[in-house]
């Protein structure tokens, strides 16, 4: 039983690699009372340090404000899409599993916590500078979003509660709150996914 769970476990971690090949990285991350600052660059590029980002060409700077961001309610624990996770995560408790992966989205690494009805997501930056919740998926029918979404739920019932989304496919339903979006993925005329997460 062990050895398949390391099998998966390193199959996993391999196409998580992968998919990151092609991503753009995040070279830092700030995090100060609800506010982050990110410098962005692109592969095969350094990003600038602090001194040099005040006058770089080509560097793009974001505050990112997480006080209209999506929360999502486990178990009497808010969780807010890019807030400091240590104050949540204890009050989540002991995940059934966890998983460090490196990310596709930035650089850094991404710790998965795994409970009964939800995965959660929190994102190291590789330069140290603060970690954040990014990342909240429901993965059962025994809990909603705080406004009453529930996977199974009708097409139809949902968009009564959410309205129009600001984006769609024709799987998915992209919401957009703050600087956080929530995903809902659709199929057969049911929400079959909920996620959310800061892009």
């Amino acid at each position: 039983m062990k050895k398949i769970a390391s099998v998966v476990l390193v199959m996993v971690m391999a196409a998580a690699m992968a998919a990151c090949s092609d991503s753009k990285k995040v070279e830092s991350t700030k995090s100060t009372g609800g506010e982050t600052t990110t410098t962005a660059s692109t592969d095969g590029e350094a990003g600038p340090t602090d001194a040099e980002s005040d006058q770089a060409e080509g560097t793009v700077e974001v505050s990112m404000d997480i006080s209209d961001n999506f929360v999502f309610k486990y178990k009497e624990t808010e969780i807010r899409l890019g807030d400091k996770p240590d104050a949540v995560m204890a009050a989540l408790g002991d995940a059934k599993n966890t998983l460090d992966v490196p990310s596709c989205a930035h650089d850094g690494t991404d710790h998965v916590y795994t409970y009964d009805n939800i995965v959660v997501t929190v994102y190291s930056p590789a330069d140290g500078s603060g970690d954040y919740i990014s990342d909240v998926r429901v993965i059962s029918d025994l809990v909603a979003t705080p406004e009453g979404l529930e996977i199974g739920m009708d097409i139809m019932r949902a968009r009564e509660i959410y309205g129009e989304a600001d984006k769609t496919t024709d799987k998915q339903w992209f919401y957009k709150r703050g600087t956080s979006e929530m995903i809902v993925t659709v199929q057969n005329d049911k929400v079959v996914e909920i996620e959310y997460m800061i892009p």
